[in-house]
């Protein structure tokens, strides 16, 4: 990975469902992920209520050091990939597949089941 990511449970404005940047290797790995996994790993998640839109699970979030936001949430019980481009809107660049394989990897690593 050419950056470094920073846990901040509190960049999740802006930022949207990005799994189709993932193959479908790490699309299924990612299903398997539960919140008391990552829970387990980086402590508590921010915490989402808003059961008529089918996100009732905490979330985490992370900065990268190039400015990409990346997260993981569940909605209706499924778990997704979030994140967002860093920077200024108007210079934002979207993130890719390498970096949201490089995402993957990381927290495959750090949950001990890569």
């Amino acid at each position: 990975m050419d950056y470094e990511l920073s846990l901040d449970t509190a960049v999740s404005n802006g930022t949207s469902n990005i799994g189709y940047l993932l193959g479908a290797e790490h699309e299924e790995w990612l299903k398997s992920v539960t919140p008391s996994a990552l829970e387990s790993v980086f402590g508590p998640g921010d915490e989402v209520d808003i059961p008529s839109k089918g996100y009732t699970d905490p979330e985490w979030y992370w900065v990268a050091s190039n400015g990409n936001v990346w997260g993981i949430g569940w909605r209706w019980g499924q778990t997704r990939l979030r994140g967002r481009g860093g920077g200024r809107m108007e210079n934002r660049v979207h993130p890719d597949k390498l970096t949201a394989y490089e995402f993957i990897e990381f927290l495959q690593e750090e949950l001990g089941n890569g």
